[in-house]
């Protein structure tokens, strides 16, 4: 009997501890998703689809996707600030995984306007200067790839850890601007 309490405490500590919560001690940081779609929605001649998180596949990897549109009558004023507002937007999404790969921005601009997002997150310092973007497309598509959480180091970009800061980050301020009314 001596050796039977040990032996049984001994098994029972090889079950391993439960997982915490990730997102245990967060609430109150960031925002949920329907806050940010709600902030979207008000946004002038942009139009935001399949905004949103995804669940972490086998590798444990999670990522967030915004795609845009602009509404032909608009053009897009600011487009480092458009990213800018919406790597730090999706970054504060509390009611999700953590992004923990990358924050993908697909933007679909008015042929010849030429507007690159991918360059904007490179002035913007999201993306390193030596990281090759995708051109922009005769149809007036474009993307930027921001890398977040550990792969942004891999990806030379160590910074965006800091401007980040911790996970939920706070909801940001839909910065004003961004679009205006299309001179005709």
């Amino acid at each position: 009997m001596a050796l039977a309490l040990p032996a049984a405490l001994g098994i029972a500590g090889c079950t391993g501890q439960q997982t915490a919560d990730p997102q245990a001690g967060t609430a109150g940081r960031g925002q949920t998703l329907a806050e940010l779609t709600s902030s979207l929605d008000d946004i002038e001649g942009l139009t935001f689809s399949d905004v949103g998180g995804s669940e972490p596949n086998v590798k444990g990897n999670t990522g967030f996707t915004v795609r845009v549109a602009l509404d032909p009558t608009y053009e897009l004023v600011d487009p480092a600030a458009l990213v800018d507002f919406l790597v730090e937007a999706a970054w504060s999404v509390d009611d999700g995984p953590m992004p923990n790969t990358t924050i993908e921005i697909a933007y679909l601009g008015v042929p010849g306007d030429d507007v690159d997002l991918g360059a904007a997150a490179q002035q913007s310092g999201w993306l390193a200067p030596e990281a090759r973007t995708r051109q922009v497309a005769p149809n007036g598509y474009s993307m930027a790839t921001v890398p977040v959480a550990d792969y942004a180091v891999d990806q030379g970009v160590p910074e965006t850890v800091d401007r980040l800061g911790p996970w939920p980050g706070e909801a940001p301020a839909v910065p004003g601007g961004l679009t205006a009314p299309r001179e005709e």
